[in-house]
């Protein structure tokens, strides 16, 4: 680990003109970053219209937006995303109540991958007490206000010495989300010397540590706390990595990765075990142990309570863990399956073939499925039998690859041209 000190507090403060008083995101009506307040797709909104056979959900707006497969966040009735606008990848903000855009933010020429898949931004902004973080795929990370004034920006590839990939025929661009943890901005340059993971200062941009020495992975970070103590738990390429947040001290590292390294789900924490899935290789649930309190184990130890390389095999989409069951698309290029799974045991408890990818959210014990092609999936939340519950053909016309994101009772939706808000509102 290489560690870089900062200023010390009272040169932050003075430097940054003082404490202010910011508007944070309300947990319980926001989505202040990717797949919502806990990152996990678990929408908190009770008492929903989700009898579609009565009363159809209606598209209130469909609006341009541009190329791009970041998802959205919502902060007080403000959308915030990211997108190509002509030659040229940015920042965007929407009003929520009506699409109307509010302001563009021009970051960096337009991305596309070797294989051209798509053009444009792959992360999703955070937002935090204020201000958004911001990821494009050559690396640039940008603190913007919500005005869309920017504040700091970085080169995670420049600053970390970790090698651009750009021009690989198997890699696909930055695509994880900005974490924010304490005075942190963490992130995945995915560096091969003791930098494959990088913190930021959130305040001044300046980088703080860097850890790990993996190929870079394609989901998002998220932490969690073991034993009262928080970790920062990031897939790479090749494993899943541990670490102590405050100085990027690496705590355990768990082999897992395909052949492409492209680990593109996010690490899932439920019921104080660790779901984790790739395309081509499938998925496992790990147990974080503790060192012992006497002294008689000083390390940090995970064990696979199980593993199975063909029951769920997350592509891109991550899955949902709900009440003892974890519930995710399985696929890895073909063959798509929506699966439920015993998540302690990994037992497999029903199954339905799909035409097409989907992503996913969990809300009021039900699964809303996005394909890939524009189409949404109500489907009830049980271990017993697979159940629709209802139907919204072609919503989107192009492809649809960006993770769903709700707030206030209303379901936002991109696609790579039009950006829709649908009310599940009773």
């Amino acid at each position: 680990m290489h560690l870089r000190f900062l200023f010390s507090a009272f040169v932050a403060v003075i430097c940054l003109g003082g404490p202010s008083l910011v508007a944070a995101a309300d947990p319980q009506t926001d989505w202040p970053q990717f797949l919502g307040p806990n990152r996990n797709g678990i929408v908190r909104d009770k008492d929903l219209n989700l009898d579609w056979k009565t009363k159809a959900p209606a598209t209130l707006w469909k609006v341009p937006i541009g190329n791009g497969f970041s998802s959205l966040i919502i902060v007080e009735n403000r959308i915030y995303t990211q997108a190509k606008r002509g030659p040229n990848d940015g920042v965007v903000c929407f009003d929520a109540r009506d699409g109307k855009e509010l302001w563009f933010f021009e970051v960096a020429p337009s991305y596309i991958d070797k294989q051209r898949w798509g053009y444009g931004p792959r992360s999703t902004p955070t937002h935090h007490q204020g201000k958004l973080y911001c990821l494009f795929p050559m690396g640039e990370l940008l603190c913007l206000t919500t005005e869309g004034k920017k504040v700091w920006q970085a080169d995670i590839f420049k600053d970390t010495g970790a090698k651009n990939m750009v021009g690989e025929s198997l890699y696909w661009g930055v695509s994880m989300s900005p974490l924010v943890e304490g005075d942190l901005v963490i992130v995945q340059p995915g560096g091969t010397k003791d930098n494959s993971v990088a913190a930021y200062h959130k305040d001044t941009g300046k980088l703080v540590w860097t850890a790990g020495s993996d190929a870079i992975g394609y989901g998002s970070p998220i932490v969690i706390t073991v034993a009262d103590k928080k970790q920062v738990i990031v897939a790479t390429g090749e494993s899943v990595l541990g670490i102590e947040p405050a100085k990027g001290q690496v705590l355990w590292r768990h082999g897992f990765g395909n052949q492409f390294k492209a680990t593109c789900a996010s690490p899932v924490w439920a019921d104080n075990l660790l779901f984790i899935s790739a395309s081509h290789v499938g998925s496992a649930v790990l147990e974080i142990v503790p060192p012992e309190k006497d002294g008689t184990k000083k390390d940090w130890t995970v064990r696979e309570k199980w593993r199975n390389q063909k029951t769920m095999r997350n592509m891109m989409a991550t899955s949902m863990v709900l009440d003892g069951h974890v519930y995710g698309c399985s696929g890895d290029t073909s063959a798509f399956v929506l699966r439920c799974l015993d998540f302690p045991t990994g037992a497999v408890q029903w199954e339905q073939r799909l035409e097409v990818r989907c992503g996913l959210l969990a809300l009021d014990g039900h699964l809303l499925c996005v394909g890939e092609r524009g189409d949404l999936l109500l489907v009830k939340a049980q271990p017993r039998e697979f159940t629709v519950k209802g139907e919204l053909p072609k919503l989107l016309e192009y492809k649809t690859w960006a993770a769903p994101a709700f707030a206030g009772g209303k379901l936002y939706l991109r696609d790579e041209r039009h950006l829709l808000c649908l009310d599940l509102r009773k």
